[in-house]
């Protein structure tokens, strides 16, 4: 169990309590999940006005409202936030070479639907062509997450983002851009020069920070899981690149070595990291690095029936490799987000996100998987500066937050599973301000 906090005098003397003009909603009844202690505070009011918090008071305050939520005594959480997502591979790797291009937006429309009701208001997507995915979302064309895209990945010849078939040539050696690479999925670049334009290329079309495959994959087919992508100097300029335009890089990696090549670079968002070592551990802690990281693709890998018995014996290769990670990240006090992977076909992507929650409860308390899925995904996002197009705090529910909100049936404080079942847990989903479920009695 968890002690639930009731806020002292000094705490209620700083909570404002101020009277509003328009669009006001009161959220009642409810146990509030703070993300920055990783506690519940006991019987609050949450004020609401437009798309932004307005107060969290402990009594409730005089006046009318526009619309009054009684929560029913269940918890409000923070909406929550998953830090590597793919909204636009929506199939095998193979398979997404085949789909015709005006046929995969649907598919991607439903994808973003679907992590809306599963709770997540805010994805970060490391990877693929979601620039009018996001705006279609900004314009209620289509309902999900805030969206913070990364654009193609900038990969190497034969490097983790290298989705071309074996037949087709490098458009260095007379070779055309892929289907896929024209769509945006991919950017082929070799060389300092190349690096650069393939980063400023993803800035044109709106990206909020960049992804750059770092080492080998287990997805990929050309490269080992050992091999170390891109040179100091091309990862170096990839990072000057987002530095200029105020953000970060993301990298994904995933065996020792790269990792530290990454970070001496300046890359600030290492996502997999499963065969980190102590060396880099301590770099990450150092440098103030994130790692974005899954646990339920784990035990999901084996069961993709669409890898190769070459990527699965990468895939156990990383497995085995993973059991220190938790231990390194522990002992050095590496920030972790929440982070799920989510690709694949509906059924994949969906049970990644879903099982994410009770794979990371078995390495981490509760509380601190709230807090992943919170406060430390909102500040690894925040990292992208002024490229964030949604001015207001994220992970959290305090004055001037963005009203992102989730009112869970039951206590995830003691029961994380209640989050793997959103169809029947969730009772409430808002984001910026607009309610996008409510099951509660009236």
């Amino acid at each position: 169990m968890y002690k639930i906090i009731r806020p002292s005098l000094f705490m209620l003397a700083i909570l404002p309590l101020v009277v509003f003009a328009q669009d006001k909603v009161l959220v009642s009844n409810i146990d509030l999940f703070d993300s920055r202690s990783g506690t519940l505070v006991a019987d609050v009011y949450v004020l609401v006005e437009g798309n932004r918090v307005a107060g969290v008071l402990q009594s409730r305050p005089a006046g009318a409202f526009d619309r009054e939520i009684n929560g029913g005594g269940n918890v409000l959480l923070p909406g929550l936030i998953d830090t590597h997502v793919h909204m636009s591979i929506t199939g095998g790797t193979q398979e997404m070479g085949d789909l015709p291009w005006d046929y995969v937006p649907h598919r991607m429309s439903r994808r973003s639907r679907d992590m809306l009701l599963r709770g997540f208001t805010t994805v970060r997507d490391l990877g693929g062509p979601v620039f009018g995915l996001r705006r279609a979302i900004e314009e209620g064309l289509v309902d999900g997450p805030r969206v913070f895209p990364s654009g193609a990945f900038v990969t190497q010849t034969s490097g983790h983002g290298d989705f071309r078939r074996p037949t087709d040539a490098n458009p260095q050696f007379g070779g055309a851009p892929t289907y896929a690479q024209n769509l945006g999925y991919y950017q082929l670049a070799d060389g300092v020069p190349a690096v650069l334009a393939a980063v400023r290329e993803n800035f044109k079309n709106g990206a909020t920070q960049i992804k750059v495959m770092g080492s080998g994959g287990v997805g990929s087919v050309y490269d080992p899981i050992d091999s170390i992508q891109y040179t100091p100097e091309e990862m170096k300029a990839a990072v000057q690149a987002a530095s200029d335009w105020g953000t970060y890089v993301a990298s994904h990696l995933h065996n020792g070595p790269s990792i530290v090549r990454a970070l001496e670079a300046g890359v600030m968002s290492v996502d997999h990291g499963f065969m980190m070592n102590e060396e880099g551990a301590i770099m990450m802690a150092k440098n103030g690095a994130f790692l974005s990281t899954q646990f339920a693709i784990l035990d999901i890998t084996l069961e993709m029936d669409f890898l190769t018995d070459a990527q699965l014996d990468k895939a156990r290769e990383v497995i085995n490799a993973s059991h220190d990670m938790v231990n390194l990240v522990k002992k050095h006090g590496i920030k972790i987000t929440f982070s799920s992977d989510s690709f694949g076909p509906d059924a994949l992507a969906a049970s990644l996100q879903s099982r994410e929650f009770e794979a990371r409860a078995q390495r981490f308390s509760n509380s601190e998987v709230l807090q992943h899925a919170t406060r430390n995904s909102a500040e690894l996002i925040e990292l992208s500066g002024k490229r964030n197009p949604y001015p207001g705090k994220l992970g959290v529910i305090e004055k001037g937050a963005m009203a992102d909100m989730l009112i869970v049936n039951g206590n995830p404080l003691d029961d994380i599973s209640l989050l793997s079942d959103p169809g029947a847990n969730l009772l409430l989903i808002m984001k910026d301000g607009k309610v996008f479920k409510n099951t509660l009695a009236e």
